[in-house]
Formats: structure tokens, C-alpha cells, sequence
């Protein structure tokens, strides 16, 4: 190579450098050195095999880091999915422009790559995009296993809500690891995409061992628990039981605004909002002809009683679109600025609620949705699984892949991101319910009033169903959506389900660009 392209290179290098560190651009791979010798890296997009237009060797200096940016230029999409640094090449890393910046800790004592996944569908502060957490993580991991480099994505730029794109997430390209939502587990494991789970860490409750069980195996290692939930400033709302209740009690409110908040819309809503009020309504052993088609339309008329519980002046906005395509104030935003009386949501949903109102005084009051007469909670679950194509039981990284989530489940890793401690001080806790016990067991949840409404529903809670394919949750989710609208003709269900799924908005709410909330289904 000639002199003056060595000199382009070093002067790119270098402005390249200056206006990473200084935080100009966003979605950088930051080589970050801790050794003692320097280390030297290739990445996606630098070298001529992968688009580039010459061979970047990239020398770390020990104790330096460096900010490495796309190749916009190249042919392909601007993405690093890889980086090799002394012959440790990790996969997936899904780095886009756009997207959350992300650390290597290169020790040298490195040996191996394992590759994460983390559910990114948490509530954190709009300016925040998981940075902290992240670094805690591969800190944690880190100082207990030198010898294996941690590669951890917690971006929404991976789509496990596409199950196309779940066959490449879990293929040989994808990651080792993988912290998703169980709706679809019976599709990874009848696609062998995942393998059998053996639970190592603290011990799960019972319904979530349920929930990452499919054909009597236990395929994944439970994490986070998730329902819908009723919230209120008054203490009255923990007195209804029942929809019929709830109705009764929504009528009382004052008229002054709507007295729900909260989002009906989106393709993974329809069909769980569903099965929930169909279980209410019929019992937990009806569940599997929840899923059978067509809607039932006594459970179509009890979800639409509840959701007409938002409308004021002729307007819904639960089932308009306008708190599901997020253009306007978010669901908690106006229940805790008073713009409506009650909200509906997770139970993170918490963190935005303490987060919005402008005064903490009023005790904070919680319900499980009663969509039916037959109060029964139903859990979702996100669980760890590991990759069948990259992670085979018995190899090296299964003992790593077991390693790591032993840790992610453990009491003090669910403790610092529960209590938002990657946060600013003062930032009101996550409040995720944990899917392990010992969690639970700790004198501060014990104590803690918002936790203490939570905790009787694992005595009765069942895991929601765990075998959705893509067939029966569009097929669902088209006959209940036409359901609905001949109840109510301007509900509206979203984009199509193809679209949603492409772009990762597969929960209640679409995912904000301020840093919302999980919007689960």
C-alpha cells in the first residue's frame, strides 16, 4: 500500500477517534483495552472480505480504547455484526448507526467469545439507551470469567418478535445466548433451534418453570414474569375483583377525562388480550380453545366493555391508535398527570407512572386486569435459551451459556437492574417482576408496598400459552381484529401483522423513540 493511502488511513483513524470519543456519533463499537500489551482488531466493514475498500488493522493501546463507526461507503447495509481481536471474532453484534454504542473489554487473558442477547424491551429514561447496564453486565462477567469475552446486545434492532428472523438469531451467524419472550418457545424447540435448559441459578417460581416448559422439557431459564395490570391513586380500585366490578367502579369515576388509559391495539395484543378474557370468562382448562378460531362473541363484548371504559366525548384513545403509534403523551404520561383517573400496563410500567407525576405522596395502587367474571392471572415470561446450532449441550459454551445466565437470574444482577441503579440517583426503581424466588425473599421487596401487591399473584397465577406459531398468531389475530370491529368499527388493529413483526413493535404499545417502556405483546 502506498504511502498516502497509509496516511488517509491514519488521518481517518484519528478523526475517526477524537469525534467518537467526544460522543458525536452514535452506534459505535468502542475497543476498550485493559491489558497490558497492545491488541490489534479487524471489524465488520474495514477489510475487503466484508466490503471495504482496504484491510483496517486497528491497534489498541493498553489501557486506551477505540471508537470504531460504520462503513457507509460499502456496499452492504452500514452494520457491524463482528469483530476479530487476537483471533476472537464475535458474531451478531447488530450495530447500527442508529443504535446504542457497545464495549469489548479485551483483558488479554481472553480464550473464547460468548454472544448475548438481552431482552431490550425494559423501562428506562428517554435520554438512556441501556449503555450503563450493559457495562455492568460485562463488568459482572467480566471480573468472575477473564477468560471469556462477554459479547452483550441489548439493542431492538434484534427482531425475536419475526420469526423469520428468529431461524438467523439462534442459526450459526446468531448469538449463544438469548433472553426472548416464551410465546413462541414451542416453535424454537419444534424447529430445534434451541436446546434443553437445566436450571443451575437461584430457584424460578413454579409457573415460570411452566412457562419455559413445552412437551414436558424445560427449554429455557426463566427471568422476567410480566401481566397487565390496573393502576389507580385510589385504594378503591384494589376492592374490584371482577370485570363487572371494574365497570361498575369506572362508571362512578368523575366524567371530567376518560376514566382508563392505555393501548388495545397491536397484532400481539389482539390475540392475548383474548385469551384473557376468554380464560376469565370460561376457565383456565379452557385455554386451548382460546386459540381456536372463531372469536367467541361474548369474550369480543367483554373486551370492548373494557375498552369503551376510555372513551370521552366520542373519542377512545385506547383503541384509536393514538397511545399505540405513540403520538402523543404515553399511557402512564396521562395517568399521572391526571388526564385520565386509572391506567393499564405492565408491571415496570410503575417506573414511568413515579417517573411522570409531580408528586410522590399519593400511595400507588395495583390490580391485575379483570378482563372476565373469573379472576385468573396469566403470566408472560421472558427466559434465557440457548442456541442448538452454536451451543451445544456438553461444549464449552454451554458451560458458559449456563455460567452467564446463573448469573443474570442471581439476586444481586436482578436487584441492580429492578432498583434502576445503572440510573441517575433518585430514578424511580424498574419494578420487573423477577421470575426467581430468592428475589422475593429480600427484606426490601418484602417491605415494599408497590411489591407487596404483586406477590399474591404468583399463588395463582398460570403461565400464558407457549406455543404460538406465526400462522395461528396472525390467524388470530385477523379474526378477532374483523371481531372487534363489527362491535366497534373504528377499532383500530394496527399495521398489518408482517409489518409490526418487521419491525419489532410486537407488544401493546409501539416502542418510542424517548426510551418508553417494554411494550409486551
Amino acid at each position: 500500500m502506498g504511502v498516502i493511502s497509509r496516511m488517509t488511513m491514519r488521518v481517518f483513524a484519528i478523526v475517526l477517534f477524537i469525534f467518537a470519543s467526544a460522543g458525536v456519533f452514535a452506534g459505535q463499537l468502542i475497543l476498550k483495552n485493559t491489558s497490558s500489551s497492545p491488541i490489534t482488531c479487524t471489524v465488520d466493514g474495514w477489510t475487503r472480505a466484508s466490503g471495504g475498500s482496504f484491510d483496517w488493522f486497528i491497534k489498541v493501546e493498553p489501557g486506551q480504547s477505540f471508537y470504531v463507526g460504520q462503513n457507509t461507503s460499502r456496499p452492504n447495509p452500514p452494520i457491524i455484526n463482528w469483530a476479530n481481536c487476537n483471533n476472537l471474532q464475535t458474531r451478531a453484534m447488530t450495530l447500527t448507526p442508529k443504535g446504542p454504542n457497545q464495549t469489548l473489554v479485551l483483558n488479554g487473558q481472553q480464550t473464547r467469545v460468548l454472544n448475548v442477547s438481552l431482552y431490550s424491551y425494559l423501562p428506562t429514561l428517554p435520554t438512556d439507551n441501556f449503555e450503563s447496564l450493559v457495562a455492568y453486565v460485562v463488568k459482572s462477567w467480566q471480573a468472575q470469567h477473564p477468560d471469556v469475552l462477554l459479547n452483550a446486545v441489548l439493542s431492538q434492532e434484534v427482531k425475536i418478535y419475526d420469526f423469520t428472523k428468529l431461524r438467523t438469531i439462534l442459526g450459526n451467524d446468531g448469538f449463544d445466548v438469548v433472553e426472548l419472550d416464551v410465546l413462541y418457545l414451542g416453535f424454537l424447540a419444534d424447529n430445534q433451534l434451541i436446546n434443553p435448559a437445566q436450571i443451575s441459578g437461584d430457584a424460578p417460581w413454579p409457573v415460570a418453570l411452566a412457562g419455559s416448559t413445552y412437551k414436558g422439557q424445560l427449554w429455557g431459564i426463566p427471568s422476567w414474569l410480566c401481566m397487565n395490570f390496573i393502576y389507580a391513586f385510589d385504594k378503591a380500585i384494589t376492592r374490584q375483583k371482577t370485570l363487572d366490578n371494574l365497570l361498575s367502579y369506572m362508571n362512578s369515576l368523575p366524567s371530567a377525562v376518560p376514566a382508563l388509559a392505555g393501548s388495545f391495539n397491536g397484532h400481539w395484543a389482539v390475540p392475548s388480550n383474548y385469551i384473557n378474557a376468554y380464560v376469565q370468562r370460561y376457565g383456565l382448562n379452557a385455554m386451548p380453545q382460546a386459540m381456536q378460531m372463531p372469536p367467541d362473541n361474548a369474550v369480543i363484548s367483554q373486551l370492548v366493555a373494557l375498552s369503551d371504559t376510555c372513551q370521552k366525548n366520542g373519542i377512545n384513545q385506547c383503541t384509536n391508535g393514538y397511545f399505540y403509534n405513540g403520538t402523543g403523551v404515553t399511557p402512564e404520561q396521562a395517568f399521572a398527570t391526571g388526564q385520565s383517573s386509572t391506567e393499564m400496563g405492565f408491571s415496570e410500567q410503575s417506573f414511568y407512572v413515579n417517573l411522570y407525576r409531580p408528586s410522590q405522596s399519593a400511595p400507588l395502587y395495583v390490580i391485575p386486569v379483570p378482563w372476565g367474571q373469573n379472576p385468573q392471572p396469566l403470566l408472560f415470561q421472558d427466559s434465557f435459551v440457548s442456541s442448538a446450532a452454536t451451543c451445544k449441550p456438553g461444549s464449552q459454551c454451554s458451560r458458559d451459556a449456563q455460567a452467564f445466565t446463573t448469573m443474570m437470574t442471581g439476586v444481586a444482577m436482578k436487584n441492580y437492574i429492578v432498583q434502576s441503579q445503572d440510573l441517575p440517583a433518585g430514578t424511580p426503581w424498574r419494578t420487573l417482576l423477577v421470575a426467581t424466588q430468592p428475589f422475593w425473599q429480600q427484606s426490601q421487596i418484602v417491605n415494599n408496598a408497590y411489591y407487596q401487591q404483586l406477590r399474591p399473584i404468583f399463588d395463582s397465577a398460570a403461565p400464558f400459552p407457549n406455543n404460538f406459531t406465526e400462522s395461528v398468531q396472525t390467524t388470530m389475530d385477523t379474526q378477532i381484529c374483523a371481531a372487534l370491529k363489527v362491535q366497534r368499527p373504528q377499532f383500530d388493529c394496527g399495521d398489518s401483522a408482517k409489518t409490526l413483526l418487521a419491525t419489532g413493535h410486537a407488544k401493546t404499545q409501539p416502542r418510542p423513540t424517548s426510551g418508553e417502556s417494554r411494550s409486551k405483546l
